[in-house]
């Protein structure tokens, strides 16, 4: 192992470990860690970052999946679509990538309001999206629509990565769930096909999410059944015979205590290995996309139109937003100063075993 190495290692657990801190004291976001860190074979973060690194290139396309709709108010929920927006704005900046996000009608909006504090522009023209701007595609919530949509979207060309954030993923019976257990079949969008099918065709594929309901969640299927509540066969109150777990399996997971926060560490860890901090979002961002998410209609995880991400304010997610920035700054301020403890460090072998 290099020094480069195991900073990196180690930058990959401090973003963890921050996307993984339980204000609500509920446990569920560390046993889905536990499971999510065996599976990736190290910090989730650090694999994500490598994995765009990796597969983005300039001029090609980015799919992003986001967008859960809430009971009973048939809205969309904050988490997911305002890091996945800040996430388009990132990757057309560290990439010179074209971002294309599909997503239910619902969020159309709020990216409309997002573009406009986070000075981007709107399309909706698959064949054409200049620099500076994210191709927003509303995607069917009607099953026998769904497969036909996914051919026509991938007729315009094949993304080089797909990247689902909270976004809602069918059981293995075909239907959606909320948090516990109750059927949203209806007012979800189907783009679980879009995502298999991109995983078919080899691309690059990574899912964000926070319980188990998510696309992707199935990479870590047996150990969310033993452990996520609801998850369980007949966990779920549509009678599906299954629980609430999505039968999609992603090659490359994150899971975090708000899924905004796992996207916000996935773009903190590219921007680490990229060493250009400076794209990662400050807090006045975060802020300022809350807070038009929120105008726009959109609800946190209680039904309220409030700059919320799943029940929790601004007094946690913006240090949050500043800490990760502040925690992929500071290691190269000080590589003078440490290389002989990096040296021996390595030499005891802890990290090498």
């Amino acid at each position: 192992m290099t020094r480069e190495e195991l900073t990196q290692l180690n930058v990959g657990y401090n973003l963890d470990t921050l996307m993984n801190l339980d204000p609500r004291g509920y446990g569920v976001c560390r046993i889905l860690y536990e499971g999510a860190v065996a599976f990736t074979g190290g910090p989730l973060s650090l694999n994500g970052a490598r994995g765009l690194v990796k597969n983005i290139k300039k001029g090609e396309k980015v799919f992003i999946l986001t967008g859960f709709i809430l009971l009973p108010w048939e809205e969309a929920e904050t988490d997911g679509i305002i890091s996945s927006t800040i996430f388009a704005r990132f990757i057309m900046q560290a990439f010179g990538a074209k971002p294309v996000m599909l997503v239910p009608s619902q969020c159309v909006k709020a990216i409309k309001a997002m573009s406009n504090v986070l000075s981007f522009n709107i399309t909706y023209d698959l064949d054409d999206i200049p620099e500076n701007t994210v191709c927003v595609v509303e995607f069917t919530k009607y099953r026998e629509e769904a497969d036909a949509q996914a051919e026509e979207i991938l007729s315009h060309g094949h993304p080089c990565a797909i990247i689902s954030n909270e976004a809602p993923g069918r059981n293995k019976n075909g239907y959606y769930h909320n948090s516990v257990g109750v059927n949203t079949t209806n007012i979800e969008a189907k783009y679980d096909i879009l995502f298999k099918k991109c995983q078919q065709l080899g691309i690059y594929n990574l899912s964000i999410g926070d319980l188990g309901n998510e696309i992707g969640m199935a990479a870590i299927e047996d150990h969310i059944r033993a452990y996520i509540p609801y998850a369980e066969e007949g966990g779920c109150q549509a009678g599906s015979g299954f629980g609430i777990l999505a039968d999609t399996s992603a090659d490359n997971i994150i899971t975090a205590t708000v899924s905004d926060w796992g996207c916000n560490a996935l773009m903190a860890a590219t921007a680490f290995l990229l060493n250009k901090p400076e794209l990662f979002h400050d807090a006045e961002d975060q802020a300022a996309a809350m807070d038009a998410a929120a105008a726009s209609g959109m609800l946190d995880m209680y039904g309220l139109p409030r700059p919320f991400i799943d029940g929790i304010g601004k007094n946690i997610n913006l240090p949050l937003v500043s800490l990760m920035g502040a925690l992929i700054e500071y290691p190269h301020t000080v590589e003078d100063k440490t290389a002989d403890w990096f040296k021996y460090t390595i030499k005891k072998g802890f990290f090498t075993r």
